[in-house]
């Protein structure tokens, strides 16, 4: 296997567009096979990437969150056609917004049943909208603390945007899902991964919350300014999704580091088996978390709201899944799957090859331009 391409990739291409530094690790069949990072931790200071640093996983956590729910339909304790209200009493009289033909909005009793399914394939009729007023209810009502459960109950307060099941909308619809896995479980979030998945893997650097310890690791963290094409540097505490010091977010909370990940994306590579040689799904969980459950109609409207990285994929349990490489010019087979992070993080897993990868980036902003030439080059790499 010859790495070049990539390494001039991330040391040339990724630099030009803005983007200061990336970490990168690919497994197959259990075994690193390339490491590398490229630019700069600090721009300010001119410190190279750290391989050790910890990273915001922002919507990489989405994975792990589905993971935990798909074991809990292997054990039987849940269903994804389930209704949610079978779990949360509050879910029973969700309302939707409808448009009328006037250009006026209406407020109705929904008229379809949101299930677990739908929660898992984002196509609850939920939003990411974090300034509605029931969370930011809780978020005072509770001095910040924000408890995992009493949000995932405030979000049935204020409206819906569709009807349960009608589209997919990107959404905190896996926040609700995590809050399903720890009321199922009787644990918290972060102590479910923990438990479930995190230890089985040998994944010790991965969780909810920043302490003094992790923010002396945590990678420097940049916005992407569209207007300059350059990163703006922000406080690396900074995650709009950590609603308060008692929340998990399902969707988008955990911290992680390449070594983390790398080992995840491993195990969901190998049909559920990690290095260690535990097990945390069977190989038919990691095809149901995998398969597209969008019908045609519905997946249409998923590939224009990912745009460019999500041409010829469809969508599972919160994982985009390769169907048509050809209709988007994708180097990686039918079956790929994975997600990535609003910071630039990318999470993939092949099944078909048993390769992982977990590329760590700490700006995001440039995902249709970047991710969808990153697999590219990869897998022109690879000798499978």
């Amino acid at each position: 296997m010859n790495f070049q391409p990539l390494k001039d990739f991330m040391d040339g291409y990724l630099p030009m567009l803005g983007v200061p530094g990336t970490d990168i690790a690919i497994y197959k069949d259990h075994e690193e096979i390339f490491r590398y990072q490229s630019g700069y931790d600090s721009i300010r200071f001119g410190t190279p990437v750290n391989p050790n640093a910890l990273y915001h996983m922002y919507s990489c956590t989405k994975v792990a969150t589905c993971v935990a729910a798909t074991q809990l339909i292997e054990r039987g304790e849940i269903l994804a056609s389930d209704p949610v209200y079978a779990y949360f009493p509050e879910y029973a009289d969700i309302k939707v917004k409808h448009r009328l033909p006037d250009g006026t909005e209406e407020i109705r009793p929904a008229e379809k049943t949101l299930t677990v399914e739908h929660l898992l394939t984002m196509t609850g009729g939920l939003d990411y909208d974090i300034n509605r007023p029931a969370l930011q209810k809780v978020i005072k009502d509770t001095d910040g603390r924000a408890p995992t459960l009493d949000v995932v109950r405030a979000l049935a307060k204020d409206p819906f945007i569709f009807e349960p099941g009608t589209r997919y909308q990107y959404s905190l619809c896996l926040d609700v899902v995590g809050g399903l896995v720890e009321l199922v479980s009787g644990m918290t979030l972060g102590d479910y991964f923990k438990a479930n998945i995190f230890d089985p893997l040998g994944m010790i650097e991965t969780s909810f919350g920043l302490d003094d310890e992790k923010l002396a690791r945590m990678a420097t963290q940049y916005q992407y300014d569209p207007n300059t094409g350059s990163a703006v540097e922000i406080s690396k505490e900074h995650n709009s999704f950590n609603f308060g010091t008692e929340y998990h977010s399902g969707g988008a909370g955990l911290i992680s580091s390449v070594r983390d990940q790398i080992l995840f994306a491993d195990a969901l590579s190998n049909h559920g088996i990690g290095k260690s040689g535990n097990r945390i799904l069977s190989k038919a969980g990691v095809e149901l978390m995998s398969a597209n459950h969008l019908p045609s109609e519905i997946l249409t409207n998923f590939v224009k709201g990912t745009m460019a990285q999500a041409i010829g994929y469809g969508y599972g349990y919160g994982v985009r899944t390769n169907l048509y490489p050809a209709m988007g010019g994708n180097l990686s087979p039918v079956g790929e799957f994975g997600w990535d992070g609003a910071r630039g993080s990318y999470f993939s897993c092949d099944p078909k090859n048993r390769v992982a990868i977990f590329y760590a980036e700490h700006m995001g902003g440039l995902h249709p331009i970047i991710l969808p030439r990153l697999r590219n080059v990869i897998y022109s790499c690879l000798d499978l």
